[in-house]
């Protein structure tokens, strides 16, 4: 039995292919997606063309993000605080944090490097080490960037209220 394949949108959206979709399905869902439609209705759309085949589409909030781990977190803050071609280190990110919210709320640095080296692990950061070996650095992929929406200040700030 083939397996569904799963598609993550820069807004969060996760979307289950299965591989019994027909030509028609697959290029309606495309077009819905590259349109920028709302995708809220995608699934009945598929669904009303042929009984074969499976979309399941499931939208991820912010604070589901937010509340699913202490990593998912560290990673939407990445996502929304650095550049895309910016190397940063766990003491930017913990500068960062304390800048935005004036607090520690994704973890002391030591912390913060763990989640770092995992995101890594999982092939959401590029790595690299300083020459002398004391200090490393870190660059989101393009993993990161498609699986993690960039939010504002003001979503992120009141993400961090919930979590105060």
């Amino acid at each position: 039995m083939t397996k569904s394949s799963v598609i993550k949108l820069p807004n969060g959206t996760t979307i289950e292919v299965s591989p019994d979709l027909s030509p028609q399905q697959i290029t309606a869902m495309i077009s819905a997606l590259t349109a920028g439609a709302d995708t809220t209705n995608l699934q009945d759309e598929l669904s009303d063309q042929s009984a074969s085949g499976e979309v399941i589409i499931e939208e991820r909030d912010l604070n589901e993000i937010w509340e699913t781990s202490k990593k998912e977190r560290v990673a939407l803050f990445i996502r929304s605080y650095m550049s895309d071609n910016l190397w940063f280190s766990a003491k930017d990110i913990m500068d960062q944090q304390l800048a935005v919210s004036g607090q520690i709320v994704l973890g002391e640095t030591s912390a913060i490097g763990t989640y770092l080296a995992r995101l890594f692990d999982g092939g959401y950061l590029d790595k690299k080490k300083s020459p002398n070996g004391r200090s490393v650095s870190y660059k989101m992929t393009d993993q990161l960037m498609s699986e993690y929406p960039a939010i504002t200040t003001a979503e992120i700030q009141q993400l961090l209220k919930i979590t105060r």
